[in-house]
């Protein structure tokens, strides 16, 4: 519903949401005294009128005032740049900003258009719309292609902006918190999974140090006659008699030793011959060198 409040006047139409502006042709008139007459005609309307009808104010030129004024020469910003409007009201108007209702548009890149209204016939409008269940969505003027809309359209907009914000910052800490979450849970879950990982690798490591413990290779036919020439000597050699080299060749050994005893020499000789693994030993020489015999034994082994 569109109605135009003039002195004295009321001008109104019911229209349907989808009918333009310029399509309205014929506007009811009804003739006011008082506010009690207005009171009564929006009494009668509530009982005309639809369900959830939504109510466009317009009020005249009488009731407004305009002034021009120029932009700040610093950038301001939405609530700055309202907060600079209202402050500059009693220098337009003479009435300090808790006296009005102001609204303002850009009508160039320099210039502010500035309209204000009483706030005791801002609020007498709210308040009797509001005491009769209608939904008021404007209620202001349109002056030069502009319109101005004295509802607090700007604050609940600000309010809604600081709100979005809020919401904004919640989702985002709370994003943030179930990534926190999530990390921690997958940073257990991943120690979880490779102290398995070591646990397994220790018990194979354990098992196979034990496997290796108890194995006993099978030896080649050389290592076994490796083995058991060197503890013949071992068994047989006096204590006279040291060895400073060892040559084995498939199924022959030589030796090279010292000893302080020729017949030391010659004994050790016939015991490594009596021996069942050795098939022929004998002393190749036997020279001095210093104190000491140094000798030279050819064995053979069996095979």
């Amino acid at each position: 519903m569109i109605i135009y409040v003039e002195p004295m006047q009321l001008r109104y139409q019911i229209i349907e949401t989808k009918m333009r502006r310029e399509e309205i042709i014929n506007f009811n008139e009804i003739v006011y005294q008082n506010w009690t007459d207005i009171d009564h005609f929006i009494q009668n309307l509530k009982q005309q009128a639809p369900r959830l009808t939504a109510i466009e104010l317009n009020l005249s030129d009488d009731y407004i005032k305009y002034q021009k004024i120029a932009y700040p020469e610093v950038k301001l910003t939405p609530t700055e740049l309202a907060t600079y409007v209202e402050a500059s009201l009693y220098k337009l108007f003479q009435q300090f900003g808790n006296q009005l209702f102001f609204d303002f548009v850009s009508i160039s890149h320099k210039t502010l258009m500035i309209a204000v209204c009483e706030r005791d016939t801002v609020n007498y409008w709210i308040e009797l719309f509001q005491k009769n269940g209608f939904t008021l969505l404007f209620m202001g003027s349109h002056f030069e292609n502009n319109s101005f809309n004295f509802l607090p359209w700007r604050k609940q907009k600000a309010k809604q902006h600081q709100f979005q914000l809020l919401l904004f910052a919640v989702s985002l800490i709370g994003v943030m918190i179930c990534y926190f979450f999530y990390l921690l849970i997958k940073a257990q879950s991943d120690l979880y999974h490779y102290s398995q990982l070591l646990s397994e690798q220790q018990a194979s490591q354990q098992q196979l140090k034990s496997e290796l413990s108890g194995y006993i290779p099978y030896p080649s036919s050389s290592q076994k006659q490796i083995q058991q020439s060197l503890q013949m000597f071992s068994e047989k050699m006096p204590t006279t008699i040291w060895l400073n080299l060892y040559e084995y060749e498939s199924q022959k050994i030589k030796i090279t030793g010292r000893s302080v005893n020729y017949v030391d020499i010659i004994n050790f000789n016939q015991l490594v011959s009596s021996n069942h693994d050795v098939k022929n030993s004998r002393v190749k020489n036997i020279e001095n060198s210093h104190d000491s015999l140094l000798f030279q034994m050819d064995i053979e082994l069996n095979e």
